[in-house]
């Protein structure tokens, strides 16, 4: 039987801001690279866990959320939250991204630190106005994702849905806001290395997972749902950029 985990090594955030979700998140994935989290095993209570990483409760109850959507963890009524047998498959499905600063051009870390403070708002304004061709066109996009045939033609099929989205708003203003993001992203090469060669195809079919179901919150006209699905998408993009660095 799985016994509660000690975490000596997180005893706090490194960071001189408020402790987000984001960073409990990235904060929980490390501990998982470095044994200290094994599959299976049971975690500590939220109270434990806000001690050891110097956060909040709520901060550590939302990542919590958070991974269970993501399959992460599982919660058990009257026992608590284990990481699910899979859990560590995780870093082979992630779209890890490392970067540097770039002078000319905000950083990626500075892009989706500023989409979060917006975009999952946002979705309100598409399923209120979203027209039935445009979903349409988002999922062959989404096909798009998954069949593209290299890394750079990957990250352009993942911006196109997200101007689509945008686009759906019928907002000029956030259109061009998404106009600028993706130019910024192309001249800096969306921080890619090996860009003619094809994307890991786990990595693929987890970023068409977790789009797909974006586009059919929306296809829902489902504001709440969509909202809190960009949210996790962006917050789990930011958790992990540079993580192993």
């Amino acid at each position: 039987m799985a016994s509660d985990i000690e975490l000596p090594h997180l005893a706090s955030i490194a960071t001189n801001d408020r402790a987000t979700p984001s960073l409990v998140y990235r904060a929980l994935l490390r501990s998982m690279r470095d044994g200290l989290m094994v599959p299976g095993a049971k975690l500590p209570n939220e109270r434990e866990l806000a001690q050891q990483l110097n956060t909040s409760r709520t901060a550590v109850r939302s990542a919590l959320s958070m991974m269970e959507r993501q399959g992460l963890v599982s919660r058990r009524v009257g026992s608590g939250t284990y990481l699910t047998d899979d859990a560590d498959l995780v870093f082979d499905r992630m779209d890890q991204t490392s970067i540097g600063s770039h002078e000319a051009v905000p950083s990626f870390a500075e892009i989706v630190e500023g989409r979060l403070l917006f975009e999952p708002s946002m979705m309100h304004l598409v399923v209120g106005r979203v027209q039935d061709e445009e979903i349409a066109e988002m999922r062959r996009i989404l096909e798009q994702v998954l069949a593209a045939p290299s890394w750079e033609e990957f990250k352009e099929q993942i911006y196109a849905l997200h101007r689509q989205i945008f686009a759906s708003t019928k907002n000029k203003f956030l259109m061009q806001i998404m106009a600028s993001i993706l130019d910024d992203r192309r001249a800096v090469l969306f921080d890619g290395h090996d860009t003619d060669k094809p994307a890991p195809d786990a990595v693929r079919r987890q970023t068409h997972k977790d789009l797909k179901a974006i586009v059919d919150a929306i296809d829902a006209r489902n504001g709440k749902l969509a909202e809190e699905l960009v949210s996790d998408h962006l917050m789990r993009t930011l958790a992990t950029i540079n993580i192993w660095q």
